[in-house]
């Protein structure tokens, strides 16, 4: 798989920005049939025999709903009428400061959403497995396929498993609702060594999510260059930045944001994007700043001009070229899994974008 060249040279433009560059690895999962031996996504992993597999015990969170009070459900239905009336007359179908003053109802404090199709107030709450939950494995990545990450000395294999729930982050850490992420950094020759290395077959989860079962994929790695997110530049040069945007963007389809900057998709090392919320500081608790280890994404491309589709999917393809791990994060986005450049086993940090 093979990333089409940029459309515009952003260094040309602007020299500065080689400095904020990093290279990232283009993970190219596709639906196969991966060996053990393989580095993929979903596929087996080479998992010494006589070692435990791991499992999880953290309470995972659980989405509650009860109905709304009658008569807030009245006063929704209203509003709801007269907006579906403010579309059709051409005025728009905005909420007006009345109708958001209703979702600030003191019955709704502490619920995380309002479901105006059923009415009902949702929410989410911890509850603990009804006894240790079998991990997931998710990713094997081999440090040959992956030049782009730093591997702790004498490692040479990365290996991703989750528990397929719904967590939290503990306090102080960015906020986050998705799956408990195990990482396990190994040697692959010394499970080679041994006299059954042919996989072991992990137990079945008893609590699952079906969009945190990966689809067995291989890989088709691909190193390309990234440039930092934009708000994270210097000052100045975000600036110059942002007039040169406005240029490329009116004589162009093309934005620095979506198809200049940062690539989509699943991939290892690189920068993150910061498109849905303001950039947060994610740091390890040894206090130094941690760098994007892998990203998970529900999506290998977007929408808009597509320019980071492979040059072998040259047709807008519908569904699983696009989504050929079958993952889904938060509302389509990316899990993105942070590690501490100082010692890469510290505990890995988790934000979805």
């Amino acid at each position: 798989m093979r990333t089409p060249p940029r459309p515009i040279d952003v260094t040309a433009a602007l020299p500065e920005l080689a400095a904020h560059a990093r290279q990232t690895t283009r993970l190219h999962p596709r639906p196969g049939a991966p060996s053990v031996a393989d580095s993929s996504i979903g596929g087996p992993l080479l998992w010494p025999a006589d070692e435990p597999w791991p499992a999880c015990s953290a309470p995972p969170l659980v989405r509650r709903g009860e109905p709304l009070e009658p008569s807030l459900t009245a006063r929704l239905k209203r509003a709801k009428a007269e907006r579906e009336e403010r579309r059709r007359s051409g005025l728009g179908s905005r909420l007006t400061a009345g109708e958001r003053a209703l979702l600030d109802d003191p019955a709704l404090r502490g619920k995380s959403s309002v479901d105006l199709v059923n009415y009902t107030a949702q929410w989410y709450e911890p509850e603990d497995h009804r006894e240790p939950n079998p991990l997931v494995a998710v990713a094997q990545l081999h440090a040959r396929d992956i030049p782009t990450v730093a591997f702790p000395p004498g490692a040479d294999l990365l290996q991703v498993l989750w528990c397929p729930t719904d967590h939290q982050n503990p306090p102080g850490q960015p906020r986050y609702c998705g799956p408990v992420v195990h990482l396990v950094w190994r040697r692959a020759a010394d499970v080679m060594a041994a006299p059954d290395h042919s996989g072991t077959a992990p137990p079945r989860p008893h609590d699952a999510k079906d969009c945190y079962l990966p689809t067995p994929c291989v890989l088709h790695p691909e190193q390309v260059t990234e440039y930092q997110y934009a708000d994270l530049l210097p000052e100045a040069l975000r600036d110059r930045l942002d007039a040169l945007d406005e240029e490329w963007e009116s004589e162009t389809e093309y934005a620095y944001q979506y198809d200049l900057s940062i690539a989509p998709g699943c991939k290892a090392g690189g920068w993150a994007s910061w498109h849905l919320t303001d950039p947060a500081a994610v740091d390890c608790r040894c206090g130094a700043p941690m760098d994007v280890l892998l990203t998970l994404a529900s999506s290998e491309w977007d929408g808009g001009s597509g320019s980071w589709r492979p040059v072998e999917n040259t047709a807008v393809e519908r569904g699983g070229a696009a989504t050929p791990t079958g993952l889904t994060h938060g509302r389509w986005g990316s899990l993105r899994i942070f590690s501490c450049p100082v010692d890469p086993r510290h505990p890995p940090r988790l934000n979805i974008q």
